[in-house]
């Protein structure tokens, strides 16, 4: 299926760093470099090419409403978002205070609730690594594109792609977590539920929402809603971030929600995802070590860009 050119510019960054918030936390088949693809929640096949420099270049199936399509791509990119509050409360933080300094610009890169629930099921019972290989695997299994500049694009499957080949979730070597991946696509196909009712209602409500989904608990719960409608109230808090701010915090484990909601409050889950990109998403020794030292800043020598999955691609 080949795109048509919809729009092109540059995107008005408001003080965030586009190519680094499209590089951040993406797949190697989606980067280049000097490009980015970055694929947009629509209801036909949509994809940007977002350039290092700050240029975009806009694609889809029939440019029905490119002005729609421009404002979609501002939202997934952060830049309709002010979190200058955020950056200001980290500033000092043990955990964050460098990084808040050197990569104000981040954004965090939302996604459809779909790909949500897909990549927060990966990540259980998982080390970072782990999740993000079974996330390649699974978009390499599908085999589903779309024609970019000519180029043959890998795109995530669709609930209705995957229901129709579950063995493809096996190929993937996504384990058991398959059937919460086969329960998620066919309650969204269901219910039709979507990003845009769970930004309508309260965030715990949406967290209930989604844990009636048979496997979804509520680290799964939460990065879904984290990524696709950016309410942050909620954090994403697993094993690894609990130790790691039981440690910079001199607090016991158990206290670690309760303390991390009083101090971000409403930027909560944004936080617990920015640790993740200041530490590289280092396995829990190798985080605990940094910490331990200081280095709280994404590791410029060993990939180009802060936690992309270079690396993790075969």
């Amino acid at each position: 299926m080949g795109l048509r050119l919809c729009a092109e510019g540059l995107l008005e960054a408001r003080g965030a760093d586009p190519w680094l918030t499209a590089t951040t936390y993406n797949l190697c088949f989606w980067l280049g470099e000097h490009y980015s693809y970055v694929y947009l929640p629509s209801d036909e096949p949509s994809v940007a090419v977002v350039l290092r420099n700050g240029g975009y270049r806009l694609y889809s199936q029939s440019c029905s409403n490119v002005d729609e399509l421009v404002k979609k791509l501002e939202e997934v990119m952060g830049l309709r978002e002010d979190p200058s509050e955020f950056y200001s409360k980290a500033r000092g933080d043990p955990l964050l205070g460098p990084f808040a300094v050197e990569y104000s610009g981040w954004r965090l890169r939302s996604s459809g609730l779909w790909w949500a629930l897909v990549t927060g099921t990966c990540q259980q019972n998982a080390s970072f690594k782990q999740g993000w290989e079974m996330l390649h695997r699974l978009v390499e299994a599908y085999g589903k594109y779309v024609e970019v500049e000519g180029r043959k694009v890998l795109r995530p499957p669709t609930p209705s792609e995957v229901l129709e080949n579950v063995e493809k979730l096996l190929e993937a070597g996504v384990g058991y977590r398959s059937r919460t991946i086969v329960n998620a696509a066919r309650f969204l196909l269901e219910s039709g539920v979507s990003e845009r009712e769970l930004s309508r209602i309260k965030p715990e409500k949406a967290e209930k929402v989604l844990r009636g989904i048979k496997g979804v608990g509520p680290y799964t719960a939460r990065l879904a809603i984290t990524f696709s409608t950016r309410r942050y109230e909620l954090p994403p808090i697993d094993r690894w971030l609990m130790r790691i701010a039981s440690t910079a915090y001199s607090i016991d484990e158990k206290l670690v929600e309760e303390y991390w909601v009083d101090k971000w409050g409403k930027w909560s889950a944004l936080a617990a995802v920015a640790v993740t990109v200041a530490l590289d998403a280092e396995p829990l020794s190798r985080a605990l070590a940094r910490l331990e030292s200081g280095q709280l800043l994404p590791n410029r020598a060993a990939s180009p860009t802060p936690v992309n999955m270079r690396g993790f691609c075969r």
